[in-house]
């Protein structure tokens, strides 16, 4: 019988040891190579070709899932199965994204490493499954082919209750489809506009547009906000915005378009009326504005000389906030990469230790047990820590992730109730304005904790096209009136000076209100930073 050929990678070579030890329990298992990071992962499965792959997640140059994905596609029979030290139902989450075999937590690996890599060599995939969960269990993962038809028709029901007319033509610009805000913006129905030439909604003088539009779209180009002038059943004449894309078939040849309509008649008329009375506002203004000038600039120089010491201090308390947060995420890498890494090699030692002597000495087998538990509590503890100080979460998985995290430590440890209300598609934000908002709740929270009394608090963050709020707030005894008046006069505390500047840092406000009810401290950060979060490849800690 051949033997079973497995690839290690990791980054810490005290963890690739103590693997080594624990599948040398088979005889028929051999340790075919080792690596380092995704990349080297990559070219050594490709010449070693294993059966399995022990695959950490978090690593330099490549992280892990990326990797996976890769193999997955060039090698599908080697069976990847992921190991990690983050948290477990974050990590079986992306290990099944990325299509793994199986993922087993760095802090079970003495218990479920060997009994999972059986189950997954002994266990052909059916219907598209694969084993998969926090341990070593399995759960079935499959595509329906009803659940393609649901998707095609979630995506009709998407077109149809858009508030842009949606059409769709041939390339002799006969009409194809046309969606409920079509039939309302022409006044045309479906049954009246399918089957009819697309000049049926433009006006004779500007169809010489349709046939420019025509042989771009035969090139395969795309007409992005082009501002024209459409006509109604009724005679009406409309202003639209139009995006008109190229339709291609299978083989990739452009077969029609699809033409996206927008109303901004009445905008135009806004503009207008707005142009209107700036005019007027300028004829009234000019006389002031002689009076104005001179007492404005002096104003302006006074204000000038403010506002440089102003800044100036404001540059000081960033810096201090940044360097403090680098300081955090230093130490909290120390942590992990050095105490973490080595407890959970310390672990497998002991593990192993406990396996070979459990017949000839059990007293001392007790005792070695007793030890890899207080290992294991000990790397519990010293995660916890270094998430505290940094979370990890934050980089790999966004906001919504971590805070969830976070209020669950806060309630083992403390018995606060905290729910989190946030969208399921809030999306990701920069780093820095996630680490901000982060570090703003779990100051509010410690806060609630220590001081207010109230056994629950509520989390409230909306994400808008122009802001984003943020409220915590909780049901305790509140500040006392003279406190309150304090802390608006003179800022607060060091807790709370502390969430005003990383809120100024954004261009943010912040309000606290308290009375017999609760404390409620609310954060609102303009649309300025709400860029998305670039894609930044691995994680923070494994």
């Amino acid at each position: 019988m051949d033997s079973l050929r497995i690839l290690l990678v990791d980054d810490h070579e005290p963890v690739r040891r103590g693997v080594r030890s624990l599948l040398s329990s088979h005889a028929d298992w051999l340790v075919c190579g080792e690596a380092v990071d995704g990349l080297d992962a990559i070219e050594k499965a490709k010449a070693l070709r294993p059966n399995v792959v022990l695959m950490d997640i978090s690593m330099p140059r490549m992280n892990g899932l990326d990797a996976t994905q890769i193999l997955r596609r060039d090698m599908p029979d080697s069976k990847i199965v992921i190991v990690s030290q983050n948290d477990s139902a974050i990590a079986c989450r992306q290990a099944t994204e990325v299509d793994a075999a199986a993922y087993v937590a760095k802090s079970s690996l003495s218990d479920d490493l060997v009994p999972t890599i059986e189950k997954v060599i002994s266990r052909e995939p059916k219907n598209g499954s694969h084993p998969m969960s926090a341990t070593a269990g399995y759960a079935v993962s499959s595509w329906l082919p009803s659940e393609a038809e649901d998707r095609l028709l979630h995506l009709a029901a998407i077109v149809d209750s858009s508030n842009d007319g949606i059409i769709s033509k041939n390339l002799d610009g006969v009409i194809t489809s046309w969606n409920k805000t079509a039939e309302r913006l022409f006044g045309y129905s479906a049954e009246e506009a399918v089957g009819r030439h697309i000049t049926l909604i433009i006006p004779p003088d500007r169809r010489p547009e349709e046939a420019v539009i025509l042989e771009r779209l035969k090139r395969g180009e795309r007409v992005e906000h082009f501002e024209t002038v459409r006509v109604r059943k009724d005679g009406a004449m409309l202003d639209v915005s139009l995006t008109i894309s190229p339709v291609k078939d299978s083989e990739g040849r452009v077969i029609g378009a699809s033409k996206v309509a927008r109303d901004f008649t009445a905008q135009k008329r806004t503009e207008q009326t707005l142009r209107e009375s700036e005019q007027r506002l300028r004829a009234l203004t000019d006389t002031l504005e002689a009076q104005v000038r001179a007492r404005t600039m002096e104003l302006e120089r006074r204000n000038r000389e403010v506002l440089h010491q102003s800044k100036k201090l404001r540059e000081l308390s960033h810096r201090l906030i940044e360097i403090q947060d680098n300081e955090r995420r230093h130490i909290a890498r120390e942590l992990h990469d050095s105490a973490g890494q080595i407890l959970a090699a310390l672990g497998m030692n002991l593990a192993t230790i406990v396996r070979n002597v459990k017949l000839n000495a059990p007293k001392l087998a007790r005792q070695a047990e007793e030890s890899e538990q207080m290992v294991r509590e000990l790397s519990r503890e010293i995660r916890t820590t270094s998430y505290l100080l940094h979370p990890p979460l934050l980089d790999e998985c966004g906001l919504a992730e971590s805070l969830l995290w976070y209020i669950r430590g806060l309630k083992e440890r403390s018995g606060l109730d905290v729910t989190l209300a946030i969208s399921e598609d809030f999306g990701r934000l920069t780093p820095e304005m996630e680490l901000v908002i982060f570090r703003i709740v779990q100051e509010c929270l410690t806060n609630v904790h220590r001081h207010s009394g109230s056994k629950v608090a509520a989390i409230e963050i909306n994400r808008g096209p122009e802001s984003i709020t943020l409220s915590v707030q909780d049901e305790g005894s509140g500040i006392p009136s003279e406190k309150l008046l304090e802390i608006e006069s003179q800022g607060g505390g060091v807790g709370i000076r502390g969430m005003r500047e990383r809120v100024l840092q954004f261009g943010g406000e912040m309000a606290l209100q308290s009375g017999a009810m609760g404390t409620k401290i609310s954060v609102f950060f303009p649309a300025a930073d709400l860029r998305p979060a670039e894609e930044v490849p691995g994680a923070a800690l494994t």
